[in-house]
């Protein structure tokens, strides 16, 4: 059998997963990390709150910042629909800015113009964990007397002028969920630049006693990982998407959670809390992370290469702004469907619709705006796996289908 290669595999090791199974069995005397602590080369002079994920990070920072019903907070409009709901759910107005088609990331010339008297806050989302042009941002954020906050979902590692992504803003949330550069089967943090500000509900916060819904919220997130390893992918993991997606859509949403949901509501006590158990593995993977970013460069790097000559191929600018961390790697094409289609024929997994221009998403109409560099990356982008485990005859087999496909067409 030709083994499947998922659009993402995880680059646990065994003893990463240890780690979790072995806190359902907890033992006296067990040596508790904090995160500033297990941060503190990345991270610096920040406050550093666990969140249960990293949607929880940014809405607890909107708590914290007290803006009022109505003020307009900036968005990327090529972005996670999350984003968008979160602010409307707080009664706030999102604006949605065009992105730089090379970075997809918020365009720093269209944020400017729309700003209004009533603007209060800019998101800025190092998309795909390529670095914003934060120098500009910042700059206008300072001007205009904005709060900066930094969406680093995808971005633990990224840089901007040799700062790692977090610390600029005046918060920033990050996410270790199992599509995730650090993956602890859920879990987030939020960051703060005054730590003197922090409510300090947090820092009296006491990790719940986990229940069986705690319970089965990190299992099903730590299965769902375990079967992204390539080869159970190709037998279990494969098959069984194919079914959900067909018969079971609800089911298939919550281990593919891009996309769109028009019906999506944030739930606060809907996730399970961060535990302990994910400091050590955040440690862990912190310590593999520079190297593990290397292999996704230069394996990105590799398949631009080999697809050199094809003119329907465009390619993005990941370090136009410093140095991005390739969490994910997306290539334009002509009809990403079609493509799409093509590379599952040949058990290669990829995503034609990771994200979209919200600004044009039905749930989001009455926010309607016009990002021409957002509507075509929504159309046109591919993700393309790019994971450290990939071998030197895989990523020539990406590039070879890719190649064939353009010479039928």
């Amino acid at each position: 059998m030709i083994k499947t290669l998922p659009a993402h595999s995880s680059t646990l090791r065994l003893k990463d997963y240890m780690i979790y199974v072995k806190s359902l069995f907890p033992l006296r005397g067990e040596q508790v990390f904090g995160m500033e602590e297990t941060w503190n080369h990345l991270i610096s002079n920040r406050r550093i709150i666990p969140t249960p994920t990293g949607r929880h990070a940014l809405w607890e920072f909107l708590n914290l910042v007290e803006l009022q019903e109505g003020d307009e907070v900036l968005i990327a409009a090529y972005n996670f629909y999350v984003i968008a709901s979160l602010l409307i759910q707080k009664r706030l107005i999102p604006v949605f800015v065009d992105i730089e088609p090379k970075t997809l990331c918020i365009d720093p010339e269209d944020l400017e113009k729309k700003i209004t008297e009533k603007s209060r806050m800019v998101i800025v989302t190092h998309m795909f964990g390529n670095p914003a042009d934060m120098q500009r941002i910042s700059s206008i954020s300072r001007r205009h007397n904005l709060l900066l906050f930094e969406d680093c979902a995808h971005a633990v590692g990224t840089y901007h002028n040799n700062i790692p992504l977090g610390q600029i803003g005046d918060g920033a949330m990050f996410s270790f969920g199992v599509y995730k550069i650090i993956n602890t089967f859920g879990g987030g943090m939020l960051v703060l630049k005054d730590p003197d500000g922090v409510n300090l509900r947090f820092s009296k916060q006491k990790t719940p006693t986990p229940g069986i819904k705690s319970f089965l919220d990190n299992f099903i997130r730590f299965t769902i990982s375990l079967l992204m390893i390539p080869e159970l992918y190709t037998i279990i993991m494969y098959p069984m998407m194919k079914l959900f997606k067909r018969f079971i859509p609800g089911l298939f949403q919550l281990i593919d959670p891009s996309g769109n949901d028009p019906t999506y509501f944030f739930e606060v006590d809907g996730r399970a809390p961060f535990k302990p158990y994910m400091v050590r593995m955040i440690r862990e993977q912190l310590v593999e992370l520079d190297d593990k970013i290397s292999k996704r460069r230069k394996i990105a790097n590799e398949i631009k290469k080999g697809l050199e000559g094809l003119n329907d191929v465009i390619v993005l600018n990941e370090d136009k702004h410093g140095v991005s961390n390739y969490s994910y790697f997306g290539i334009y094409f002509p009809d990403p469907e079609d493509l799409s289609a093509d590379l599952e024929k040949h058990r290669i997994k990829s995503n034609p619709h990771e994200y979209y221009d919200c600004s044009q998403l039905p749930q989001f109409l009455e926010y309607q705006s016009s990002c021409k560099h957002a509507s075509y990356a929504s159309a046109h982008l591919l993700r393309l796996p790019n994971y450290p485990s990939l071998d030197d005859s895989e990523v020539e087999r990406i590039i070879f289908t890719i190649r064939s496909y353009f010479e039928k067409v």
